[in-house]
């Protein structure tokens, strides 16, 4: 254990703190002290921790109260240095009250009490030695008192300018070519300084030693470095300066003659008051090389190639010649290839210099790999031609090949059917010339812009043609016609269509190219006619006929008609309501009994066209019922069928006989023999339409039964009768 951490104990892991905290336990007046050998050193670090296990577990019980404290510090400033106090961070009014505090650091290594000392009673912070904000720049605690009130303390250290900008070496020793373009940038190391912000490195300059005069015509070297815009507040650890990279550019071309080397100075500063600086010397050694580069005899060489040319063909030939002897004017060639954003990763596009090679000596342009058309109709290479000397002289030249089309691509069909929904479907109703769907076709081989792009100005003619289109399967009832455009048909109707008798059309396109061998493509399209409502319903039979028993109770099942719609089934043009129109009924309320009903008897599901009866019935009222179905679909318009149904109320015996009159009175002689007939009565029964009051022929049927053998006064009763009858 440290010497500033004597009063520190081992906190054992608790639920919702830290694991392997520290904890400094303050001092209090009054306080029993721990005596020495009372229990020995590990018996009073038990004793502590239990203490402030204890205390942890009262804290976190209660509603503790969170405060934080921000400090901040210089580094480099002398042990001692009074940091901040801790009460600071409660409220004015914990301020005021007395112990000392608790406290917790992040970890069992912390630095906290080695670098800074922290007072138990009163909570000043004070250093314990110089800070480095480059070895640690926070610092982070919690400070508890022993009345629950918690304060997470933060210490930043504050950078100050305390490092100057260093670069990795002191001295540098650069050759540079007395030919080198000017533009060339030499790539310097970067000086770095630990400091942060404005103290870091803000910028070089250059600083030329040698004693030449000053050039009338400027300087040779100027310094570029950083990316354009400003720098960064703070950059990320890790990250790159904002100064970097760091590049010496020459402004114009050497002469080694004139100076066989410069020396440089390259100060790098810093934004300090005053500044800091480092410095790196730099030596460029001007070498001698050969002054004549080599010189295409084109200033753009042209040609064209088939795709269908194989690997090794040759394309074209560059040549190259420089003026000076031996190596210096021993010319080799080859392709310079250039990046292509995504080439070679993950299936992406390739460059030119993918597709062509060119002979090292001979200068003989070749196909490297298969060529496409139809995928990059010219290539652009450049060519470079380069020198035997130490530092070879380099010359490029452009070269345009034009890729040549051969007819290795069938056409291609594009359909847009221009119904409603854009479904492949044509209503029945369409009228002759209607478009169905707009139909183009194209070739890549034929296209005329890539041609043109391809040939260029080579004056070639790379191809191309017409393409013809064919449509098999219409059967008369479509036609394809011309779009306008080349390359555009419209499939039209040619002849009238019917669902009920076709409601399916399997078209065949078929696309030709003029290619030699022609080559082609086909198509099938199923064409689906759609319906409309233009089939009327038809019932299975014109006229129904049924019967039913007077006896029936209400809602009994009489008939069921149905009728058939040929229109496409599922739709609201098949889908079928029924309806019942009851005629007439001969039937008047005054010519009826009190207890007899006029008024339908029946009535029909809509649905599924179940005739069924809607009250009791009465054959002596109505013993036959004509009715009349009518059939509706649910189209726009509607149409509508209608049939004839015929129902008759069979008769059961529901009518009790009816005597000719109420009261009978008979005179008997005194002395009549036993079995004289004294009287005879007659009773009815009625199964009468009643209807027969108004004219209709009605049924009488009746009973007699004799019990006079010898009538008295026969033409009486007699002409009774037949009165009766007449009434009837």
């Amino acid at each position: 254990m440290s010497p500033s951490g004597r009063r520190m104990g081992e906190g054992r892991q608790q639920r919702g703190a830290p694991a392997r905290k520290r904890f400094l336990l303050s001092g209090r007046r009054g306080s029993p002290r721990w005596r020495p050998g009372g229990g020995g050193i590990g018996a009073q670090r038990s004793l502590l921790g239990l203490f402030v296990h204890a205390w942890l577990w009262a804290a976190s019980g209660s509603s503790a109260q969170l405060f934080n404290l921000s400090l901040y510090v210089d580094e480099g400033l002398p042990p001692d240095t009074l940091v901040g106090d801790i009460r600071a961070g409660l409220p004015a009014a914990q301020q005021q009250e007395g112990g000392g505090f608790f406290l917790s650091e992040d970890s069992e290594d912390s630095p906290l009490l080695d670098d800074f000392h922290v007072h138990p009673d009163t909570g000043i912070i004070r250093t314990a030695r110089r800070l480095d904000r480059e070895r640690r720049d926070h610092y982070s605690f919690v400070a508890a008192t022993l009345l629950g009130a918690v304060v997470q303390v933060e210490i930043c250290v504050n950078d100050v300018n305390d490092h100057s900008p260093r670069f990795p070496r002191d001295f540098l020793q650069l050759d540079v070519s007395e030919l080198s373009p000017p533009g060339t940038a030499f790539r310097l190391p970067g000086a770095h300084d630990p400091d942060a912000g404005l103290f870091s490195t803000q910028g070089y300059t250059l600083v030329q030693l040698s004693d030449l005069p000053e050039d009338p015509a400027g300087p040779f070297f100027q310094l570029r470095y950083g990316t354009p815009g400003p720098p960064p507040l703070s950059p990320l650890p890790g990250s790159s300066s904002p100064l970097e990279p760091l590049d010496l550019v020459l402004l114009r071309r050497l002469d080694r003659e004139a100076a066989a080397a410069h020396e440089l100075q390259i100060e790098a500063w810093d934004g300090g008051s005053p500044r800091r600086t480092g410095h790196l010397r730099v030596e460029l050694r001007v070498l001698d090389e050969n002054d004549n580069p080599p010189v295409f005899e084109q200033g753009e060489y042209r040609a064209a190639v088939r795709e269908d040319a194989l690997p090794g063909a040759e394309v074209c030939r560059v040549r190259a010649t420089d003026r000076d002897l031996g190596p210096n004017g021993h010319v080799r060639y080859s392709v310079r290839a250039r990046q292509v954003p995504g080439a070679g990763s993950g299936g992406g596009p390739l460059g030119d210099a993918a597709y062509f090679a060119v002979d090292e000596l001979s200068g003989v342009v070749r196909v490297r790999r298969p060529l496409d058309r139809e995928a990059q109709a010219w290539h652009q290479l450049v060519v470079e031609a380069s020198d035997g000397g130490a530092e070879p002289e380099v010359a490029t030249v452009r070269v345009s090949i034009a890729v040549l089309d051969v007819n290795d691509n069938p056409p291609a069909l594009h359909l847009l059917f221009l119904t409603e929904g854009g479904a492949a479907c044509v209503s029945e109703g369409a009228r002759w010339g209607d478009y169905v769907a707009r139909v183009s076709v194209s070739d890549a081989d034929g296209d005329p812009e890539k041609e043109e792009d391809a040939a260029g100005q080579l004056g070639v003619v790379l191809g191309g043609g017409s393409i013809s289109l064919s449509l098999e399967g219409g059967e008369g009832a479509f036609a394809l016609r011309p779009g306008g455009p080349p390359g555009v048909f419209f499939l039209c109707v040619e002849g009238p269509l019917d669902r009920e008798s076709r409601d399916m059309y399997a078209l065949r396109l078929v696309a030709t190219d003029a290619g030699s061998p022609p080559l082609s493509t086909e198509e099938t399209l199923l064409l689906r006619v759609s319906d409309l409502n233009d089939q009327a319903p038809l019932f299975s039979q014109e006229h129904y006929r049924a019967s039913v028993s007077e006896a029936a109770a209400p809602g009994t099942a009489v008939l069921w008609v149905s009728a058939s719609d040929a229109d496409e089934a599922g739709t609201n043009h098949a889908r079928l309501r029924y309806a019942l129109v009851q005629l007439s009924t001969h039937c008047t309320p005054e010519a009826l009994p009190p207890t007899a009903e006029c008024g339908p008897s029946f009535t029909i599901d809509p649905e599924n066209g179940v005739i069924s009866t809607i009250r009791t019935l009465d054959r002596e009222d109505q013993e036959a019922v004509e009715l009349r179905v009518v059939a509706q679909d649910l189209g726009d318009p509607p149409l509508s069928a209608t049939c004839l149904v015929s129902i008759t109320v069979d008769d059961v015996n529901d009518n009790e006989p009816i005597f000719w009159r109420q009261v009978y009175n008979a005179t008997l002689v005194e002395h009549a023999p036993v079995g004289h007939c004294f009287l005879q009565v007659s009773a009815l029964g009625l199964w009468v339409n009643r209807k027969a009051f108004k004219g209709w022929r009605g049924y009488l049927r009746s009973a007699q039964v004799s019990f006079v053998k010898i009538k008295q006064k026969p033409n009486e009763e007699q002409q009774e009768k037949n009165n009766i009858l007449d009434s009837l």
